[in-house]
């Protein structure tokens, strides 16, 4: 019965042990971890003062903004970021044949989108769900290597971000200051209008001269019925006083005065509608343009309450002595799991 258990046993304990400690004992590269830690804010949304967000303070922690932090750092636009200031191809293709790259961990494949997929592996980002603390861990086969990559990631994160504000501020912005500008334009053609009409014609405001003429209408026409009363009773009194001439004569220039304040008012009133419709213009742009101002303060106060701040924690660490493979680790578990495996098939 022992005889044909042998041959069992080696397959499922003895063997992958031995194949284990050979490799983890002998074979397997130290891995260097370089550490560090970060943090994003957003400005609280509610109840929050425009001086308080002028002045960096109360804001929240975000768990929006580590998300972003966290697809970051793993993107392929990222990966190219450090590639290009990083030999990663070089630096990750010095371990051992299992663990490196081009090696059985990427199955001995050697292009951009293994080399991807093989940082990804060796740079992560881990998010507190509590406190939103984004931390950043990355392996490598020397500490210099890995703390220069988590260098670089950290600085893109924060450079991602503050692009991203920008980005976002002059989404908010730019309706609201292309807006301004067309309003502003359309002011200085109105004021330009305006100077135009006072120049061609020499008169600042028409309204005020077209009162002023009505004023004087008025006026002659009152002098006109008083003068038409006394000639009236001169004329039955005495038909041939020579005051009555007098008054008549005074009647007839007072009529030419009236006609010509008449056809002057006419004129003015002609001039005072095309005044009147440039100053309506003018005025209703003046008040667009205030309501505008007040649209660009409040896209700006938008832009801020959407705004990410990034505050790192720890600076990228840089090892002494290599955190992994945990190897004795590795060797129990191996060992206990084959165990159990022929514990239950034998």
């Amino acid at each position: 019965m022992k005889t044909p258990r042998q041959p069992l046993f080696w397959a499922i304990v003895g063997i992958p042990n031995l194949i284990c400690l050979a490799y983890f004992l002998l074979l397997a590269s130290p891995v260097y971890v370089s550490t560090a830690s970060l943090i994003v804010y957003k400005p609280q949304q509610s109840s929050q003062s425009l001086a308080t967000m002028l002045s960096g303070t109360g804001g929240g922690n975000s768990i929006e903004g580590a998300y972003i932090v966290k697809d970051y750092i793993g993107s392929w636009d990222e990966y190219r970021n450090v590639a290009k200031s990083v030999d990663l191809p070089k630096h990750y293709g010095q371990g051992d044949f299992v663990s490196r790259y081009g090696g059985l961990a990427t199955l001995f494949r050697k292009n951009d989108v293994a080399l991807w997929h093989y940082y990804q592996n060796r740079v992560n980002a881990a998010i507190d769900q509590n406190s939103g603390i984004v931390s950043l861990s990355v392996q490598g086969y020397s500490p210099t290597a890995a703390a220069a990559v988590a260098e670089r990631v950290l600085q893109d994160s924060v450079r991602h971000i503050d692009n991203m504000n920008r980005q976002q501020e002059s989404d908010y912005m730019k309706n609201a200051v292309d807006r301004r500008a067309a309003i502003e334009a359309k002011l200085k053609s109105d004021e330009a209008a305006l100077s135009a009409y006072r120049v061609s014609t020499g008169i600042h405001d028409p309204s005020e001269l077209y009162t002023s003429n009505l004023a004087l209408l008025n006026s002659l026409n009152e002098q006109k019925t008083r003068l038409a009363s006394q000639y009236d009773a001169i004329v039955k009194a005495t038909p041939n006083n020579p005051v009555a001439q007098n008054l008549r004569a005074a009647m007839t220039a007072i009529q030419a005065k009236i006609a010509s304040t008449e056809a002057e008012g006419k004129t003015l009133s002609r001039r005072a509608a095309r005044y009147e419709a440039l100053t309506v213009a003018r005025n209703n742009d003046v008040a667009l343009l205030r309501e505008i101002e007040t649209a660009v303060q409040q896209a700006q106060l938008n832009a801020m309450k959407n705004k990410y701040y990034l505050n790192i924690i720890s600076a990228p660490s840089s090892p002494r002595a290599p955190e992994l493979p945990r190897r004795l680790e590795w060797i129990a578990g191996v060992f206990l799991a084959t165990l159990v495996l022929w514990g239950l098939l034998r």
